[in-house]
């Protein structure tokens, strides 16, 4: 069963998340966690953590930020979709190096929390997903959404992932291969030639260059302008 924890010091926002999603699972089939402040959340992590996260950005005990720090601590692989919430759209942009699923401004409709349960149930099927390798020969199946870029160096790839801290390699072509990580996901994004990342993984942008932690890899001039806009899609 799926787990949900709603963490907002509103107690009538709570309820109203209470209602949307039995609308949307049904009575009994989700797990609904309410916490009134981020120091609660925190120390129900310990106990295991929650499938989805819809987390306000603004409370007094501990807020929404310093909460979804924590959650990541334990939560290397990202596992938790974080959905924030806020009355202020320009507060949210400063949140991406969190990793958010999305966000959701208040106030909202039953039918946009919806369309965020959507996205996700699509996500975690797209989880479920991998891709196959050819690495010595042999056949190696991996988690799509556990790659986090792939760069092309001469005849091979190099392909680093979430798991493994040395890459994998094999020999094909960044132009065969793209077009795999697409029909199994629309997280990658081509950003030059020679290169492609799992938008999940960036923790920030400008308009020439993306960050995955404290990597930098430069947007060439030719995928530029389609990239800003997929990644402005996430604010």
């Amino acid at each position: 069963m799926i787990t949900i924890a709603v963490v907002d010091d509103d107690y009538k926002m709570l309820a109203k998340f209470s209602e949307s999603l039995e609308k949307y699972y049904g009575t009994g089939n989700v797990i609904q966690q309410d916490y009134v402040n981020g120091l609660e959340f925190v120390r129900s992590l310990s106990e295991g953590l929650p499938n989805i996260v819809f987390m306000d950005i603004e409370m007094d005990v501990m807020n929404g930020r310093e909460a979804i720090e924590k959650l990541r601590e334990k939560d290397r692989n990202e596992n938790t979709f974080v959905v924030f919430i806020s009355s202020h759209t320009d507060k949210l942009a400063p949140f991406f190096s969190l990793h958010p699923f999305d966000f959701l401004v208040k106030p909202f409709s039953d039918k946009e929390v919806f369309a965020v349960l959507d996205k996700i149930k699509e996500h975690m099927e797209k989880d479920r997903k991998t891709i196959t390798l050819i690495i010595d020969r042999k056949e190696v199946n991996i988690p799509v959404s556990d790659v986090k870029w792939v760069q092309s160096l001469a005849h091979r790839l190099e392909i680093k992932t979430c798991t493994r801290e040395e890459p994998l390699y094999c020999y094909e072509k960044l132009n065969t291969f793209y077009p795999k990580l697409e029909a199994a996901s629309d997280d990658f994004l081509r950003i030059h030639a020679s290169f492609a990342v799992n938008k999940r993984y960036i923790t920030r942008f400008t308009q020439k260059e993306i960050y995955v932690n404290d990597q930098v890899f430069t947007i060439s001039l030719k995928f530029r302008a389609e990239v800003i806009m997929k990644l402005h899609e996430r604010l």
